[in-house]
């Protein structure tokens, strides 16, 4: 009998799925060999297995996942496509997984979140589900949640989000000297990135700025990830830290080939 399990799709939509495949088969199913082809990143989570939600049809689902006539396991079988993150428990979330566009899968497990020092007060937030907004913010990579899901007007109540390496001092400087320089920020002009960070400096009430109503975080190399990922409604966070360069080497090979 195959094995069932749970999974939250995170990028590029929210869904969630009941599935008779491992987190490493999922990957390579999405990202190489299924109908539903997808090239780029995939982010997913595994589900407790025993988690039921009267917003989710989990029972249903999870007796749908009967073989093929030949043998092969089936594959997926959607349950929602519709508010998942917003109806999902933080608690029942497990591990986390990032598999790159060749189907690689890194593994990633939740861990407190440590404060770390920053280069410059301007961050800069990649929203992936709901919100896909792509913010600078003299906020915290906490602080930025909080707030964004509590906001009526350009928040939700839960969201998934991570922060993008970028260090403004930096940035101004070479700006200044290389008006025509590459952006850091792939898809965003740097005369973007200089008006945002002038804009919140000249206004003392102003804490953040959207610089692109959609993140194009497919576009953003793994290597660009600050700190890792946080799940965050008002109320709770679940953070997942992003390992160093030389652990991934060392643990996840084939997906530090793709970053």
């Amino acid at each position: 009998m195959s094995e069932k399990h749970i999974y939250m799709i995170l990028h590029p939509s929210n869904f969630l799925i009941a599935s008779s495949l491992t987190p490493d088969e999922l990957g390579k199913h999405y990202l190489t060999g299924s109908n539903q082809y997808f090239n780029g990143k995939l982010i997913f989570a595994e589900i407790d297995l025993e988690y039921r939600n009267p917003y989710f049809e989990i029972e249903w689902a999870l007796g749908e996942l009967v073989p093929h006539q030949d043998g092969r396991p089936k594959a997926t079988k959607f349950i929602s496509a519709y508010r998942v993150l917003e109806n999902m428990d933080f608690k029942v979330i497990k591990n986390l997984y990032l598999a790159s566009s060749t189907g690689a899968v890194m593994e990633l497990e939740e861990r407190p979140f440590e404060s770390y020092k920053n280069p410059s007060a301007f961050k800069i937030f990649a929203g992936i589900t709901p919100l896909k907004i792509l913010a600078m913010s003299t906020e915290s990579f906490i602080q930025y949640g909080s707030n964004i899901t509590q906001s009526k007007t350009k928040g939700a109540p839960k969201c998934f989000y991570t922060q993008i390496e970028f260090d403004a001092n930096e940035f101004q400087k070479d700006f200044k000297d290389h008006p025509l320089m590459p952006s850091p920020i792939p898809g965003v002009h740097p005369a973007i990135l200089d008006k945002a960070i002038e804009e919140i400096k000249t206004n003392p009430d102003k804490i953040s700025k959207g610089i692109k109503l959609y993140s194009s975080f497919h576009e953003f190399p793994s290597r660009l990830i600050r700190h890792g990922f946080l799940f965050t409604s008002k109320d709770e966070h679940k953070f997942y830290p992003m390992p160093p360069l030389s652990e991934i080497e060392d643990k996840f090979y084939s997906y530090f080939k793709s970053m």
